[in-house]
C-alpha cells in the first residue's frame, strides 16, 4: 500500500515539475505529459483502491468529481485555461485518498487545496504589482475622487446583498451541509459572484430586490439569536465580496505589456487595442476580435500570421499583449505545500 502511495506522489511531484517548466518556457501545459501522468495513475489507483483501500473509494471519487466540475467551472468563466484545469484534475486524482481525503468530515476536502492555490495567486499578484511599482518609481496612493468612491461602495453594497442573500438560502435549505463544507460554498460563492458580476442579471432591480426581501427577512428572524453560524456567514460575505474587489483591482493594475512583434508566440493574448490595428491590414490569418482572456489566446497561424504584419504597410514594431498568469506555478506550488502538511500530520498520527 506504501509503495502505491509513494509512486502516486513521486509521479504527482514529476508532473509538477514538468508543468510548470512547460508553461514557463513555452506558455502551456503539454497534454502528452498530462496524459502520461493521469495514465499511470490510473494503473495505480486500480490497484490501490481495489486492494488496499476500498473504503476510501467512495470519498475519493465524489472529492474528485466535485473538484473537476469547479476546475472546469473556473476555466469556463475563463480564471485559468484548460490546461491549468486538467492539470489541476490530475493532481488531486493523484493524492492517496487515504492520507488526503479519509479523515475530513467535508464533502470535499480538496477545498482546502483551491483556497491554497488562490491564496498563492493572491500573494503573487500583490508582490508582482509592489515589486512593479518599484521598478517603475511609480509607488504613490490611488486617486480618489467622489464619484469613483461611490461607485466603489454602490459596487460592494450591491455584491454583498447578493452573496449574503445566497449564503442566507443555503442556511435556510440545507443547514448541516453548510456547516460542514464552509471552504467549499466560499468557493461556490466566489465562483457565483465572478459569473454573476459580468452577467446582465446582476444589474436587474428584480434581482436586488429579492435578494434584498431576504436579507431583512434573515436579520429580522435572527435578530434575537444570533449564533455563531450567522456571523460567520456575515463575515464570509464581507471578506469575499472584498476579495472579489480587491483582486480584480490588483489583477488590473499591471494587466498589460509591450512586446516586440517579432516574439510573438503562439499562447499569447493580444490586447483589445492591438486587435483593432488589423483591421484595415490585407495580411491573411490575424486575429479579428480579443476577449482578453483565455478565449483569445493565439494559433501557431495566428501568431505568425501577427509576425508577418509587422513588415506590412500597417504593421508595427510592438504590439500589446494581456500578460499571464501561470496557474500552472500556482497549482504545483499549492499541491506540494498540501501534500507536505498532510504527510507531516499523518506521519505525527503514526508517532514517526
Amino acid at each position: 500500500m506504501m509503495i502505491c502511495e509513494i509512486l502516486l506522489l513521486c509521479c504527482a511531484c514529476v508532473l509538477c515539475g514538468l508543468s510548470v517548466w512547460t508553461d514557463l518556457r513555452h506558455g502551456q501545459i503539454k497534454n502528452k505529459h498530462l496524459v502520461v501522468g493521469f495514465t499511470i495513475g490510473l494503473a495505480l489507483n486500480i490497484v490501490y483502491y481495489a486492494v488496499y483501500c476500498r473504503d476510501c473509494l467512495g470519498i475519493t471519487a465524489l472529492n474528485l468529481f466535485i473538484s473537476a466540475l469547479l476546475s472546469i467551472g473556473f476555466y469556463f468563466v475563463h480564471i485559468w485555461s484548460a490546461g491549468d484545469s486538467k492539470l489541476l484534475i490530475v493532481l488531486i486524482s493523484l493524492l492517496p485518498g487515504r492520507l488526503f481525503w479519509a479523515n475530513t468530515d467535508t464533502i470535499v476536502p480538496a477545498a482546502y487545496l483551491f483556497i491554497l492555490v488562490f491564496n498563492i495567486g493572491y500573494l503573487y499578484l500583490i508582490g508582482e504589482a509592489v515589486y512593479l511599482d518599484f521598478k517603475k518609481h511609480a509607488i504613490k496612493l490611488p486617486t480618489i475622487t467622489k464619484a469613483g468612491a461611490w461607485t466603489t461602495i454602490k459596487s460592494y453594497f450591491h455584491a454583498f446583498i447578493v452573496l449574503y442573500a445566497w449564503n442566507s438560502a443555503l442556511s435556510i435549505a440545507v443547514p448541516s451541509f453548510v456547516e460542514n463544507n464552509i471552504l467549499l460554498l466560499s468557493l461556490i460563492s466566489y465562483f457565483l459572484i465572478t459569473v454573476l458580476r459580468e452577467k446582465p442579471v446582476y444589474h436587474s432591480k428584480i434581482l436586488i430586490s429579492s435578494c434584498i426581501i431576504l436579507d431583512v427577512v434573515m436579520l429580522v428572524l435572527t435578530r434575537n439569536s444570533i449564533t455563531a453560524a450567522g456571523v460567520l456567514r456575515m463575515a464570509q460575505t464581507y471578506l469575499l465580496v472584498l476579495l472579489v474587489m480587491w483582486t480584480t483591482w490588483i489583477a488590473g493594475k499591471y494587466v498589460y505589456e509591450s512586446v516586440p512583434t517579432e516574439d510573438v508566440k503562439a499562447g499569447m493574448i493580444l490586447s483589445k487595442s492591438t486587435v483593432v490595428c488589423f483591421a484595415p491590414s490585407r495580411v491573411k490569418g490575424l486575429p479579428q476580435i480579443s476577449y482578453e482572456d483565455m478565449r483569445s489566446r493565439l494559433t501557431e497561424e495566428e501568431a505568425a500570421a501577427v509576425r508577418r504584419w509587422k513588415d506590412s504597410k500597417y504593421g508595427k514594431e510592438t504590439v500589446v499583449t494581456v500578460r499571464k498568469i501561470p496557474f500552472a506555478s500556482f497549482i504545483a506550488v499549492g499541491v506540494l505545500l498540501f501534500a507536505a502538511y498532510h504527510i507531516a500530520t499523518t506521519l505525527g498520527l503514526w508517532g514517526i
